[in-house]
């Protein structure tokens, strides 16, 4: 009797396991579409314009200089102004508009002894500043003009950096879209 007993328990138990590793019986099932439609994304660039122009702002004036032929000295301040037209498509989106630091490239000594920041204006985005070189930008949809200024200069206390040079030729000016923040 205890064989009968023990084999049943075990038959009870395989089956059991069999069915448990077969998963579910099959049932009837069906499936519809539905015309959900598309998803795409949106765009954000941005391009610079041929307008680009130096200025020495020094004490008020507004002089147009060639940049490769100006000689800095103590108590100068030169400003690059340039429109960047912003394109944007999509809901949400907002941006960091900074200049590239590594795009500067020249004597140290010079570089951080300059005093250098970013402003920029317009009639169509939203714009913060955060901090000398950066903007939060946020785009109106199509085409937003920004007016974009880079200033360099050095105090009139600068006492380091004779006869050096900084090379602004490459100058770059990068938008990166932030995350949407929840």
């Amino acid at each position: 009797m205890h064989k009968i007993v023990t084999g049943v328990v075990a038959g009870t138990a395989g089956i059991a396991l069999l069915l448990g590793g077969a998963g579910t019986f099959a049932l009837w099932n069906d499936s519809a579409s539905t015309p959900a439609g598309t998803v795409s994304s949106g765009t954000l660039t941005m391009s610079a314009n041929p307008d680009g122009v130096w200025t020495d702002i020094t004490n008020g004036r507004s002089d147009v200089i060639d940049i490769t032929t100006a000689r800095m000295v103590p108590g100068n301040t030169y400003r690059f102004h340039q429109t960047v037209d912003v394109t944007a498509t999509g809901k949400d989106l907002t941006a960091d508009l900074t200049y590239a630091p590594q795009s500067i490239t020249g004597d140290a000594e010079l570089i951080a002894a300059s005093t250098q920041y970013l402003t920029l204006a317009s009639a169509d985005a939203n714009l913060t500043p955060v901090g000398r070189t950066a903007w939060d930008v946020t785009p109106a949809a199509g085409t937003s003009v920004l007016d974009v200024s880079y200033t360099i200069g050095l105090s009139s206390d600068v006492t380091t950096g004779k006869a050096q040079s900084i090379d602004l030729s490459g100058l770059t000016f990068t938008l990166t879209q932030k995350p949407i923040e929840s």
